[in-house]
């Protein structure tokens, strides 16, 4: 799997030995049925799944008549499933829909509506409860539906999303005020009452007590601030790269500012995305030029879907959109293509490679998924990953936070400004919030429309690494109602209280904001992870059967878009035809939704 159970602190794992199966109290009691139930873990995530598995023997088990025998598999064949599989089993997004439509699993829907316990969907993000819904068999239209309304198939048991983790030392070297604070406590009279909602900004007089300054890009003292607990918009994580990139700043302490491996917060952000539904079959979307559409006002309807203020309009509706534009209902947003476009520039060096590819800002670095060293290293001083606590924990501990992922956010007299009215990167720069320019002064303030009051801001979103609990299909068919019974349990707020003790997201959004897991980090911003799994998704590699369509054209995406070998629209001629036909056969259709 690729996201199993992230290790807490490696300290602890060293207080562990690993356990092959559960302590599991003193065995099934007379009368209890026994399951068994597979997972993997680390051995300081072990420790936690032992004593989930133990409360639920001691407690629920034995008013349910189930005992539940663990065992921690470190690699689950699926041809296992195939022959004596366990009751029960952990899955990862990746695995799930190309297991399912070979038929391994159990179809849960009729349990979870007939007999529910304690577990519901309520409480739970939409994403990750549609995640694992997928219909059994194909529609007559030649379909088969996947996310809301299909068939349920698992139970949503984690979450490892995306995020950004953050030099602390780099920061102070640059002078940057810390602070976390959420945005909806920014509008009162207390101590932060002069910040506004921004997750990097740059203040002229002191934005709260105890505020230091420091000198900016431009030469100016001005007091830098950024918030934790408010995403970036575009421009300000590109200003805040281009601080930490020595060959703009000399006295970066990093080489470069920014490592990412992903576009989702981009795109995702506007509503974009690498596949849209034209109401027959999915095209390859990730360069569309169309715009974007946020909503303004609640119940508008749209080819028969109703959308609310603030919503972002699904692909297939986005004609109608344009078309009602003019009654003031929707605000045009960036496309996908001006959101590719500056996700490419941010790794793509300046020249483009003497124009080979598109003209970069040379602020970004590829990074993959274990990439943890290149925070570490003063590499950069920014780093989006999933999983890079564990390495963080044991290469640089207490020197990291965590921040959430970029949001389109657009404020009042835009963002930046180009120094003597010359253009390009090189001479761009944040506004500072109290200064004049253009004989205005600069507030900061969100940008709102006028009429509705919606505030001008995309979706908050990434991918998540998601974890599932299903029943596998060839399991001992008289088991599967104690296995319904072990897992509804775990899915629930009493079973993810433990879930949430190995550092993944639980399903239940009061306990991803509880004080139980914010308090996991030992001081560091945990909330970020809460946030970000509240509206994450699947990354494109989970669509549909297996993550083989990405192959047409990941490669030129991301060894040659990406550096600056290759313009978007030379990527587009290349790929972008493979890559609609390797979609437009398949069978799943995901709700217009992803």
């Amino acid at each position: 799997m690729r996201h199993s159970w992230k290790a807490l602190v490696m300290s602890v794992a060293l207080l562990f030995s690993m356990g092959t199966m559960a302590a599991c109290g003193d065995g099934a009691s007379e009368g209890q049925t026994t399951i068994r139930f597979w997972y993997t873990a680390t051995i300081s995530e072990n420790r936690i799944v032992n004593e989930m598995i133990d409360a639920y023997n001691e407690g629920q088990g034995k008013e349910d008549g189930v005992f539940v025998e663990g065992d921690n598999r470190q690699n689950i064949d699926r041809t296992a499933l195939y022959s004596n599989p366990p009751s029960v089993l952990v899955i990862s997004d990746e695995e799930f829909k190309t297991w399912a439509l070979e038929g391994l699993f159990t179809d849960l829907t009729d349990y979870y509506e007939s007999d529910p316990g304690s577990y519901s969907e309520d409480g739970i993000p939409d994403a990750l409860t549609n995640t694992f819904r997928i219909d059994k068999e194909v529609g007559a239209n030649g379909i088969r539906m996947a996310g809301e309304g299909a068939d349920l198939q698992a139970l949503p048991f984690g979450a490892t999303p995306m995020v950004y983790f953050y030099s602390l030392p780099a920061f102070e070297d640059q002078g940057i005020n810390i602070i976390s604070v959420a945005e909806e406590e920014l509008n009162g009279t207390g101590e932060y009452a002069e910040v506004q909602p921004h997750g990097y900004a740059e203040y002229k007089e002191a934005p709260f007590e105890g505020a230091v300054s420091s000198m900016n890009m431009a030469g100016e003292t001005v007091y830098k601030v950024f918030n934790n607990r408010i995403p970036m918009n575009w421009e300000e994580f590109r200003y805040l790269s281009k601080m930490f990139t020595k060959s703009y700043n000399a006295s970066s302490p990093t080489t470069t500012g920014s490592g990412s491996h992903w576009w989702f917060s981009y795109g995702w952000s506007v509503g974009g995305d690498c596949i849209g539904w034209n109401e027959d079959h999915y095209e390859f979307t990730v360069a569309d030029e169309e715009p974007n559409w946020l909503v303004l006002t609640d119940g508008l309807t749209l080819n028969g879907r109703t959308y609310n203020a603030g919503e972002i309009v699904d692909y297939a509706d986005r004609d109608a959109a344009a078309g009602v534009a003019d009654e003031g209902s929707v605000h045009a947003l960036p496309s996908q293509y001006d959101a590719l476009y500056e996700f490419v520039r941010l790794s793509s060096p300046v020249g483009g490679r003497n124009g080979q590819g598109e003209d970069g800002y040379g602020v970004g670095v590829f990074s993959g998924d274990n990439s943890a060293s290149s925070l570490s290293t003063q590499q950069v001083a920014l780093l989006a990953s999933s999983d890079a606590v564990t390495s963080l924990e044991t290469s640089y501990n207490g020197k990291y936070d965590i921040a959430p992922a970029q949001q389109w956010r657009e404020y009042v007299g835009g963002s930046t400004y180009q120094m003597n009215g010359e253009e390009g990167f090189a001479n761009e720069y944040l506004k500072v919030i109290g200064e004049t320019y253009d004989g205005e002064v600069y507030t900061g303030e969100l940008a709102v429309d006028e009429e509705t009051g919606t505030p001008y801001v995309g979706r908050a979103t990434g991918f998540a690494g998601m974890t599932a609990l299903v029943i596998p299909e060839r399991s001992d068919a008289s088991l599967k109602d104690a296995a319904w019974k072990f897992i509804r349990w775990a899915a629930s707020a009493e079973g993810q209280a433990y879930v949430l003790q190995t550092g993944d997201v639980p399903n239940q959004t009061s306990l991803a904001f509880s004080d139980d897991f914010l308090n996991i980090g030992n001081g560091k911003n945990y909330w970020a992870f809460a946030f970000q799994a509240q509206n994450a998704n699947i990354g494109d590699w989970a669509y549909f059967e297996n993550g083989e369509w990405v192959n047409d054209w990941s490669g030129s995406f991301n060894n040659q878009l990406r550096a600056g070998y290759m313009t978007i629209d030379a990527f587009m001629e290349k790929d972008g035809a493979a890559a609609t036909s390797a979609i437009a056969e398949v069978d799943i259709y995901l709700n217009g939704r992803w």
